[in-house]
């Protein structure tokens, strides 16, 4: 079952935005110095909330942290490679599927483009 994006004002369809490009964008979102090749916590969280992976149910933003600081360690930002190790570990822990994750956040639109505002 695929879901429509209708109504997105997006430039490129969503199919076409690669999870690497999305993960650029919400790096680099807010912070204009921010190269987009690490992400922080916030815009993780942001990301997540804007592909409803976070769901106040399976996923809360307390679980997207302890897992975000268990790979980070004592750094603010994940980078690429950390940010998927990220995602397996949230993943595995909660028994959903990485690549589903994956595929919502990749689907899911620019920062702030969602249609409806949470």
């Amino acid at each position: 079952m695929k879901m429509a994006a209708s109504g997105s004002e997006s430039p490129k369809s969503d199919e076409s935005v690669s999870f690497e490009e999305m993960f650029v964008t919400f790096a680099k979102f807010g912070d204009s110095k921010n190269a987009g090749d690490a992400i922080t916590l916030s815009n993780s969280d942001k990301w997540f909330k804007q592909a409803k992976v976070i769901d106040g149910k399976k996923i809360t933003t307390t679980d997207t942290g302890i897992y975000f600081k268990q790979v980070a360690k004592v750094k603010k930002t994940l980078n690429l490679n950390e940010y998927n190790q990220f995602l397996e570990n949230i993943a595995r822990n909660k028994k959903m599927d990485v690549a589903d994750i994956k595929k919502k956040l990749s689907s899911c639109g620019s920062p702030g483009t969602s249609l409806k505002s949470t």
